[in-house]
């Protein structure tokens, strides 16, 4: 690629950044600033100039709300977000509802600043009492049990290659945040080279459940007395499904700590919110998407009922504890969104 024309300004690594989430699909940009988002400021400035594409800024008054229509946004879209916040403290400031979207499998390009590495000496070095106060040992480490990767930027010309990596492991199922941490010197530096669009890399194909697990699970709601599902998550076009399947073969269906509609309450077989006493006399309990389908100390599935649970990750690898009694296990088609 050819290099500038005297006079004229190089990109800086902020350009770039903003260009690459908005190469990946992603729309908006939630923002809460302080002292480490001047570069950001002034691509989003060069970008109205020469009408590059970049996200659209969206700025929030509190990282905790940027994060919750960062989730929204995702639930209507399906397409990853993107938010950044004012080093530590607004990191700090996200955590209430980044845990609700590592729980709700969001994936959510979570970004930072951090006070500036240098002290004199580099474009971008300390410029206020506070950077020398802000500085933290481990900044990642108050979300690194909330997010599924993290990474902070060593130099501007590796900007392209990190968002595309943070895209790829904040879409690979199950999806999850992801941390990235943005120095004001590497961000504001120059490139040697102008930017190039970013191609997305493929996504891993969906997964699928074994026939065989279909065929079982089959065969014991046909021949159960007692069914009983329990849901707590599905996307929008499975709703429809399970309401159908709830009806033809008069399933009653709980929505026990719902995040999403599952079924509308209209529904003749939707029985509340609640297992009960539905649960402790069932022969075939299934559960969707719940991490906790009942309260094992309140009430429980009768010995010899079947239990089925069917999730992305029908484990629920990052809750510590939870021995919720299991006969059958299986993962639905991967595609959520």
């Amino acid at each position: 690629m050819a290099a500038p024309q005297s006079g004229q300004r190089p990109p800086i690594a902020a350009e770039a950044y903003l260009r690459a989430l908005a190469d990946h699909g992603i729309d908006f940009f939630f923002a809460n600033p302080g002292t480490d988002f001047p570069p950001i400021v002034e691509a989003f400035t060069r970008a109205k100039k020469t009408n590059a594409k970049v996200p659209k800024p969206v700025l929030v008054p509190h990282e905790n709300l940027a994060v919750a229509m960062a989730h929204g946004a995702y639930l209507m879209n399906g397409k990853p977000q993107a938010v950044m916040v004012h080093v530590n403290v607004g990191t700090a400031n996200t955590i209430n509802n980044l845990t609700n979207l590592s729980r709700d499998r969001v994936p959510l390009i979570l970004a930072a600043g951090r006070t500036p590495i240098s002290e004199k000496g580099k474009f971008g070095s300390r410029s206020r009492p506070i950077h020398w106060a802000q500085e933290m040992f481990d900044q990642a480490g108050m979300v690194r049990e909330l997010v599924k990767w993290d990474y902070e930027l060593r130099s501007a010309d590796q900007i392209g290659d990190v968002v595309s990596r943070g895209v790829d492991v904040a879409m690979a199922h199950p999806r999850g945040p992801v941390y990235m941490v943005l120095p004001r010197e590497p961000l504001s530096a120059p490139l040697a080279e102008p930017i190039a669009p970013i191609k997305p890399r493929p996504q891993a194909p969906a997964t699928y459940p074994d026939p065989k697990s279909i065929a079982t699970l089959a065969e014991w709601i046909a021949s159960a007395e007692r069914p009983l599902i329990i849901a707590a998550t599905l996307p929008t076009e499975a709703v429809s499904i399970l309401a159908h399947l709830a009806e033809r073969c008069a399933i009653p269906v709980v929505t026990h700590n719902p995040r999403s509609v599952c079924m509308p309450s209209s529904h003749p077989m939707h029985f509340g919110f609640e297992p009960g006493a539905l649960l402790t006399d069932a022969d075939l309990v299934i559960s969707l998407e719940s991490d906790v389908p009942w309260i094992p100390h309140l009430q429980h599935p009768p010995a010899g009922c079947h239990v089925a649970h069917i999730a992305e990750d029908p484990l629920f690898c990052a809750i510590r504890c939870a021995a919720f009694r299991a006969t059958f296990r299986c993962r639905p088609v991967s595609s959520i969104r």
